[in-house]
């Protein structure tokens, strides 16, 4: 039977970019959501929308700046709706070769007609028909020269990042940014090792490889859906990028200690540090949204980890429940934060607003400040976030040692793998933008209570 033409990929990718822009939706929860009602949608189209939906999002100011030339008036101008369809359609002619122009251009036609108002047609298919002629001619196409990929992010994010890290280093982390992020898998290794994974993942038609470096790390090369590998279903592995395991190998957890994972959910790092706490000790896990930690107690029952005392409550605040008799041989803070090291796998908030970035370091400071209290004399203290930038790393660090003088900075090398001693900083931090294609970018900093 033949399928709609509303279930097809460009008119899936169509719609979630429209949640995207009119209700703030986060791009991997409205894709996930839109093709769980369309389960009968072969896989090829299931990666084709996933596709067409990051990477129209990814490259949206390369795809402004070759459409405009073809355009009479300011892209401000035109109806959302247009402007969406006539990304998506520039997107497959500039950037996918295994899509022909012509059906670029007719699929766009076909949604403008059904999207738009009357006559839109005609204008997406003029504008992209131009667009075909100026690829042709070799006219107003990306290059790889950094100058243009720098149209694919806010200009205040490259002043933030060219003011702290540099020119060059700032141009080599936006190019980065603007890959496909890998799929790396954690191995659990309270149900298998490493080698079992892949052979198991091999077994239901996935390749993988191993991550250079990281002991649990394993790569997908090839294969669809991870969330739909028995494997995973039965807990013998999560996604998670390798910069994120580094943060449980730096706080160390080990077998029967009492250990605090103080912004716990979803819970990926929560069953990590159970696993290398071979499920011995307690690891209580605070949160204050009761819905993620729901998914953190789901992903702890899948992992088979039995030792996760979950707990919803707020520790930013001066009355957060954790206070008295509770004291911590580790404690991790894995703050909220602006989230720009994950810009690939989370494209659409370079779109936005800026952050606000006093509010989230007085947030940052206020955790830390709190967990500080919970960690017991000799115990480790883990700063950590997904962001690059100093107001939410290293002067909350710097902050909180000024006010705290029982705690001293530790560098993070000797808890690194081998052949990973370069992602430390001068200061003894953990900067993963140190290899920014090979990782997602975190920062770390671990502190000794005296």
């Amino acid at each position: 039977m033949a399928r709609s033409r509303s279930e097809g990929p460009r008119s899936i990718a169509y719609e979630v970019l429209t949640a995207i822009d009119e209700k703030e939706a986060f791009a991997d929860r409205a894709l996930d959501g839109r093709l769980r009602r369309s389960a009968s949608l072969p896989d090829r189209d299931r990666r084709l929308a996933t596709e067409l939906v990051y990477g129209t999002i990814r490259r949206r100011g390369s795809l402004d700046r070759c459409l405009q030339p073809s355009l009479r008036r300011p892209l401000e101008r035109l109806d959302p709706e247009i402007l969406r369809i006539l990304r998506l359609g520039a997107y497959q002619i500039l950037f996918l070769d295994r899509v022909p122009d012509h059906a670029a251009v007719n699929e766009s036609v076909d949604l403008a007609n059904r999207f738009g108002r009357r006559g839109s047609g005609n204008l997406v298919n003029g504008a992209l028909r131009a667009l075909c002629r100026a690829k042709a001619e070799g006219k107003g196409l990306p290059s790889s020269d950094i100058q243009f990929g720098e149209a694919d992010f806010p200009a205040w994010l490259t002043r933030i990042w060219e003011s702290e890290l540099g020119k060059e280093k700032a141009g080599e982390i936006l190019g980065a940014l603007l890959s496909r992020p890998q799929v790396v898998l954690r191995t659990n290794t309270l149900k298998t090792d490493r080698t079992g994974l892949i052979d198991r993942l091999k077994g239901e038609g996935y390749e993988a490889e191993p991550v250079d470096g990281l002991p649990q790390a394993v790569r997908l090369t090839e294969g669809g859906d991870i969330r739909k590998a028995d494997c995973y279903r039965q807990g013998w592995c999560v996604q998670q990028d390798g910069a994120s395991q580094l943060i449980v190998e730096i706080l160390d957890p080990r077998p029967g200690e009492c250990v605090l994972d103080l912004c716990a959910a979803p819970g990926i790092k929560t069953t990590h540090m159970a696993e290398k706490m071979a499920d011995q000790g307690m690891v209580v896990a605070l949160d204050r949204h009761l819905g993620r930690l729901r998914e953190l107690v789901e992903g702890c029952r899948r992992m088979g980890v039995t030792v996760t005392s979950p707990v919803c409550a707020d520790a930013s605040g001066p009355r957060h429940p954790l206070v008295g008799p509770f004291v911590f041989d580790r404690v991790l803070v894995d703050a909220p934060c602006s989230g720009l090291g994950i810009l690939r796998r989370n494209p659409e908030k370079k779109w936005r607003s800026a952050p606000d970035f006093a509010t989230l370091s007085s947030l940052q400071a206020g955790l830390i400040r709190n967990a500080a209290a919970l960690v017991r004399p000799g115990g480790i203290l883990v700063y950590s976030t997904c962001t690059v930038h100093r107001e939410e790393n290293e002067a909350i660090v710097e902050g909180f040692t000024a006010e705290h003088g029982d705690f001293v900075l530790e560098e993070v090398t000797p808890f690194l793998p081998d052949g990973l001693e370069d992602l430390a900083s001068e200061a003894g931090h953990l900067s993963s933008w140190a290899r920014p294609t090979c990782f997602d970018l975190f920062f770390a900093a671990r502190l000794r209570r005296l």
